[in-house]
């Protein structure tokens, strides 16, 4: 299994507080079945902005620590970049802050309002060959509110990243009934456990599969916790299936429309 959105690496942002602590959580990842994990640290303007240099060192270090206590845990680098426009005088193109330093990046909106510039900031990003993954949605009041919208940006090749404990119902029940209505309705493409620490926000993801199984079938486990994330990984395409949401009315929306423009 690949969790595609963590916050193992210590000393960075407000995840793991130490070499020990990644270490833990490592560890429990490895025992709930996961054997690949990104590791996702906030890039947001402000304390938590750290350099990709800083990013690549902290995998490093954590890597190399993993493997002297015997665990066999895949750790990639990424970043979860935070929804604004000066970041992206940082992302030029694939690489800095993209999942692997490939073409794939983890981005995260603002907890309440979705920002006037969300889909001019997608947009930038795929003009520069990067395809956006949106992190956690169904956490997102505006999202859970008008999923169409979600699925307006899913048209226009935006991915989306689910928290598995939301899936369980530890992000609470409004989540949890929106993660299940984004699975049954083909509009998740990866999950992450979004692990803070060893404790409440844990990366122990085996009971998410099992409840993914219940919802959407085995099939779909597969594309979602394997296939997709490895495609992701190694910058492959990744299977996008038709967007089954029970209302389908929409009219283009800004994304969609410049999408239009560019491309004819």
């Amino acid at each position: 299994m690949f969790d595609m959105h963590s916050h193992i690496l210590s000393g960075i942002d407000d995840g793991a507080k130490d070499l020990d602590t990644s270490l833990t959580m490592l560890r429990m990842a490895q025992e709930s079945g996961t054997r690949h994990i990104v590791a996702t640290p906030h890039v947001i303007e402000g304390k938590w902005l750290p350099s990709w240099e800083r990013i690549i060192a902290g995998c490093e270090q954590v890597k190399q620590a993993a493997e002297q206590e015997g665990l066999s845990i895949e750790i990639y680098p990424g970043g979860e970049v935070a929804v604004y426009m000066d970041i992206l005088k940082e992302i030029q193109g694939p690489g800095p802050y993209c999942i692997n330093g490939g073409r794939y990046l983890l981005v995260e909106l603002p907890a309440m309002e979705i920002p006037s510039f969300t889909e001019e900031f997608f947009f930038r990003l795929q003009t520069r060959g990067i395809t956006p993954i949106l992190a956690h949605p169904e956490r997102h009041p505006r999202i859970a509110g008008n999923p169409n919208r979600l699925a307006e940006w899913i048209r226009a090749g935006v991915l989306v990243q689910v928290n598995g404990a939301s899936i369980t119902g530890r992000f609470g029940k409004k989540a949890m009934e929106t993660a299940e209505l984004l699975l049954k309705s083909n509009m998740v493409h990866c999950i992450g456990s979004d692990a803070h620490s060893a404790h409440t926000r844990n990366p122990r993801l085996g009971e998410v599969r099992q409840k993914i199984g219940s919802i959407v079938g085995q099939e779909n486990v597969a594309r979602l916790t394997r296939h997709n994330p490895a495609n992701m990984i190694h910058s492959r395409d990744v299977d996008i299936p038709e967007i089954k949401l029970a209302d389908q009315s929409h009219k283009p929306g800004a994304i969609t429309k410049m999408f239009r423009m560019l491309w004819g």
